[in-house]
């Protein structure tokens, strides 16, 4: 699912994906954890399979050391297709002093044979945002796709950025709206980096392209009637500097998933 519905802004690919979400939303942004560290990763093409084969050695490394942490690994599949998304999710902000053994066991191999395949990469703190989240129920499983939207917003305007979605998602929540989505703040994406992501999780592509049913236009109508919605519509159009979306698939072969 996606805002386009809501949202007609032209849009461009990500430089780099999220956020998101899943340290936030990655580990599973669907399941609702408050906090994730999410890394971006770019790998040139001619590093690709070497860079594969030391993050699954290092991985393999990682669970013969017994690591209790858990980390899901996206592939981009728009926008700079040589991105690798990484999300560790966390409880509290705390969560993240404490250091795995595992790590620390396993960080010469990492430093052998990753990063001498790795170009650049990106880290952020990505911490859920409950009021603008619509998420009945959760899901225990990571999504099979992300559709991320990513916005940049305007100085002062923050206030009227997180009043349009959270109208948005009481709406989704009274009507039972077929549409989920988890929203993230973005701490410290660096320079030009996103303030926020909302987080469409999927099952596949048919799942993406389908649209809600009613539209997101037609529910928010029938919540706050037509004049009211496209007033909230607009106020909130108007505190967004800039948007643009990426969508990725998961990776379960990069995943390290430690069972509960």
């Amino acid at each position: 699912m996606n805002l386009q519905a809501i949202r007609p802004l032209k849009h461009s690919l990500a430089a780099l994906g999220l956020v998101l979400a899943a340290s936030a939303g990655l580990t599973q942004m669907a399941e609702a954890k408050d906090l994730a560290r999410v890394y971006v990763v770019v790998v040139p093409s001619a590093q690709d399979h070497a860079f594969n084969v030391g993050v699954k050695a290092w991985q393999k490394c990682l669970r013969t050391h017994g690591t209790k942490q858990t980390t899901y690994a996206y592939d981009a599949e728009t926008g700079n297709l040589s991105r690798y998304l990484f999300l560790n999710d966390y409880t509290a902000w705390s969560g993240m002093d404490a250091h795995d053994a595992a790590g620390k066991a396993c960080r010469g191999l990492f430093v052998s044979q990753v990063l001498p395949h790795s170009g650049d990469a990106y880290s952020e703190i990505a911490e859920r945002n409950d009021k603008d989240t619509y998420m009945p129920g959760g899901d225990s499983d990571p999504p099979a796709i992300l559709w991320v939207d990513a916005f940049r917003i305007k100085p002062g305007q923050a206030a009227a950025f997180h009043d349009g979605l959270a109208q948005f998602a009481a709406a989704a929540a009274k009507t039972h709206w077929m549409g989920h989505f988890a929203g993230w703040d973005i701490d410290a994406s660096g320079r030009g980096g996103e303030d926020f992501v909302l987080v469409w999780p999927n099952k596949d592509w048919a799942d993406v392209g389908t649209d809600p049913s009613p539209s997101a236009k037609d529910m928010m109508d029938s919540v706050y009637g037509a004049a009211n919605a496209a007033a909230m519509h607009q106020k909130f159009m108007a505190s967004v500097h800039e948007d643009w979306s990426d969508a990725w698939s998961l990776d379960k072969d990069l995943s390290l998933i430690v069972a509960k």
